[in-house]
This record gives structure tokens, sequence and C-alpha cells, in this order.
């Protein structure tokens, strides 16, 4: 009998993140799943299942995340760096980006993925697949003005993925990054086209097909190559 795989998935306690706990635990994974809020987390904590483990972490602590990382008893499979936040979908003039704001989306959604990556490098297995959550709205070629930081946080992503990608080539860790497509969730709005159950199936069924030579790649949720 093959052993299970083990994923973790960083902010998933909602949206994308709960649904790809759910997913995976259908696809007979054994689930690691971190939260940073426990209010904010009931309905991933009444999950009751021996293949998941859910722990409290925020990814902009790196002490949080090195603890979760040495309770760990099972190596890593996939790391999905998922937690992410937006700060509102006005453009660089508006209220929603003062400084503050701004600096928490940095913080959150750049920082965060390196931090986390580089806590759980040593939690990896061989052949391990590392999936950072970008977005379509971090491609360079594009004419918006809207959600200014939120697009240059992931067009980082994007960049730090190549980074990540190349400085792990020689363990043959395959890095990418995915676009989950646009999601009815608190972040994407209720005129999204997808719902988060379906952009989670879609996601999940694409990591597993991930081999070596997909490294370095940015993926649209369907599995298509994204030009970022």
């Amino acid at each position: 009998m093959l052993e299970k795989k083990t994923i973790l998935i960083t902010g998933a306690n909602r949206g994308i993140g709960f649904e790809l706990v759910k997913e995976s635990l259908s696809k007979n994974f054994f689930v690691v799943g971190t939260y940073r809020n426990k209010i904010n987390s009931k309905n991933l904590l009444k999950i009751n299942s021996n293949n998941a483990r859910f722990y409290m972490m925020d990814v902009i602590n790196e002490q949080s995340i090195i603890n979760v990382s040495k309770n760990l008893n099972k190596p890593l499979d996939y790391l999905i760096c998922n937690a992410g936040i937006n700060n509102g979908f006005g453009n660089f003039l508006d209220i929603d980006h003062s400084h503050k704001n701004m600096l928490k989306v940095l913080n959150i959604n750049v920082l965060g993925c390196i931090l986390t990556v580089r806590s759980f490098i040593q939690n990896l297995n061989a052949n391990a697949k590392i999936v950072l959550i970008s977005s379509i709205l971090g491609i360079q070629r594009h004419n918006g003005s809207n959600a200014t930081i939120y697009r240059a946080s992931k067009a980082a992503v994007n960049n730090l993925m190549v980074s990540i990608s190349e400085e792990l080539k020689s363990k043959k860790i395959t890095v990418v990054s995915f676009h989950p497509g646009w999601v009815r969730t608190d972040m994407g709005g209720a005129n999204a086209t997808l719902s988060a159950e379906e952009s989670a199936t879609s996601l999940v069924n694409c990591f597993v097909k991930l081999t070596f030579k997909n490294t370095g790649k940015f993926y649209n949720y369907d599995g298509s190559l994204i030009n970022f």
C-alpha cells in the first residue's frame, strides 16, 4: 500500500485555503493546515480526521513557523503558500493604499512566502513540490491601475518563485506559482466566475501532475501556462 502524500497549506481556515484542505483530504492526502486566528477558523477546526493536523501559525512571525516545522513528524511532499491578503481594489491614490496597509500586503504576500519556504525546507521530502498562490493581476503586461499594491505583491511572488526554483534546482525540488482563477471569496467578491470549491478541485488536480519539468513557471488554475 502506497503511503499517503503529505501536503501543507497555509491560510487554511477560509476561502480557497479551506477548500484546498477539503479537496486534499478527499484525494487521500495527509493534510497539515495552518491558520493565524482561532476565532476565524471554526469551520477548519471542526474537521475531524485522522489524516489532518492543524496549527496556529503567522506567516510573518518566523518563530511561529519554526515552531510548526519542529512539530511535524511527516516529511512534506507539497508545500502550498496560500496565505495572502488584499488591502482593497482602489489605486495608489486612494485611502485603502495607506503606507500601513501597503506594508501589510507586502509583508504577508511576499515576505510570508519567503519565511514559510525557508522554514520548511528542512521538512521537504525528496522531489517535493512548492506552490506559491499568485494572481494573474501580477503579470507585467497589463493596463489596470486598480489594486495597485496587491498587483505589485503578486508580481513579486512570481519573481520570488523563479528565484526559489533556481536555488532549489540542484535538489530537484519543483517550485511553481498558480493563479487560482477569479474566485467567489471575501477577496474575489460575489461576482467572481468560480466557486472556491471549483478552484480548489482544479488546483489539486494540477498539483498532483507536477513534475520537475514544470519548475520556474506560472500556471492558471486549469493547468495552462501563463506568460508573466
